[in-house]
Formats: structure tokens, sequence, C-alpha cells
């Protein structure tokens, strides 16, 4: 099913067990499309310029430990449009997209040139490239976080539980790095380790980890 919405500034995106492609293109209108798999509804609303789309399994009252359906969902937003995307069991990849918020539990977070405000996970993994960075919280619980930041407009904050960090800084990052561990090794690459400066050292970016190694590399 393809369905077509106008006139759409915010995209909320939740589900359960499903699959999230979401893609940010040039057109003004948001495009949908699912396929659902088993037992599972896809509900759609649209308040104004806010988006809504919910993905959970039916509920069935004589088979509660049955197996649970799920959807795939994609999604083209425009450029412009900011989204809020969450799963649990499953997993959520994007492209040329603006996060207000993106999260899992038990999934893993793909993301391709976009932005974020705030990225979450729960036993699972996040690897994104972020062209931009305006103010960034990024945390991991049980899972590693590769990330690449080509551009800086803002504070960072990035930490774990359980989980590696690799962080990737580019020259035009004008950043100031703060690295803390518990059980584990930090290590700079391309940095001065005695005052890890990238440019102007503008923004703090703040990387942390408790069980796990940090790797901060300048490209």
């Amino acid at each position: 099913m393809t369905m077509i919405f106008e006139n759409v500034k915010m995209v909320e995106i939740s589900a359960v067990n499903g699959r999230l492609d979401i893609e940010g293109w040039e057109n003004d209108h948001v495009e949908l499309s699912y396929t659902i798999h088993g037992e599972a509804e896809v509900e759609v609303e649209q308040k104004g310029e806010r988006l809504v789309i919910r993905e959970e399994p039916k509920k069935r009252f004589f088979n509660l430990l049955g197996k649970s359906g799920w959807a795939e969902i994609a999604v083209k937003v425009p450029r412009k449009a900011t989204v809020r995307a969450s799963t649990v069991n499953g997993e959520i990849r994007a492209k040329n997209v603006s996060f207000e918020k993106v999260s899992t539990v038990n999934g893993r977070i793909e993301l391709e040139n976009c932005e974020a405000g705030e990225i979450s996970n729960v036993n699972g993994r996040v690897r994104a490239h972020l062209t931009l960075a305006k103010s960034l919280k990024a945390g991991s619980v049980n899972g590693p976080i590769e990330l690449e930041i080509e551009e800086l407009e803002g504070n960072a904050k990035i930490s774990t539980v359980n989980g590696s960090i690799t962080l990737v800084l580019s020259d035009f990052c004008d950043a100031r790095i703060k690295a803390s561990r518990v059980n584990g090794a930090i290590t700079f690459e391309g940095i001065d380790p005695e005052n890890p400066v990238i440019g102007t050292g503008e923004f703090e970016v703040k990387v942390s980890t408790v069980n796990g190694s940090v790797v901060v590399r300048r490209v």
C-alpha cells in the first residue's frame, strides 16, 4: 500500500517488531508504503503539519505467546521535514534525513548523510554518518556506537555502557574533546592526546564509556 501526504513538517514513526526505511527527498510531500507480515497493523494519522505512523502486532486474546506479526515501512520525507523514529525489536535505516530523535530497543540504527539531535540504543548497535550535528546526544547500552561527523554547530555528548565508541571527526569540526572511560582504553588517531582539539575547539565533545574502548579519529 502506498499513501501520499501533503503539507507535512514533522513525521513521527513508531514500530514494534517492524523495520523502518526512511529517506529524505526533494519533493514537498511524504510518500508512505508498507508491507505487513503476519498479524500486524499500521495506523496513520495526519494532524495538521504532523504525520503520525504507528506499527504494532495485532492483539490476540487466545494466543498471547504466539508469534507476533510485523511490517516493513518505507517513508520518503521532504528534506526540510523533521523526523522522530523509534522501534522495539526492529531496525531503523535512514538516508538524508533530519532527526530530532531516533531510538531502538533490541535493534540497530544505520544512518547515512543525516542530521540528528538525539540517538538512543539499548541492546543493539549504532552506525551513523552525520553531515551536521547541531547539538548531539548519542547513547548506547549493551552495544557499540560508530559515529562519523562532518561538521559541528554545537556541543556533543556520546556515551556507552558495555559497548565501544568509534568517533570520526572531520577537519571542519571545531571540537574540543574530553574522553573518559571505566574498564577500557582511549586512543586518539590524528589528534594530539595531550591537547585533543580540532580547529578552533569552539564546541565541546564529551566521549565516555563504561566497559568499552574509545577511539577518536581525525580525517
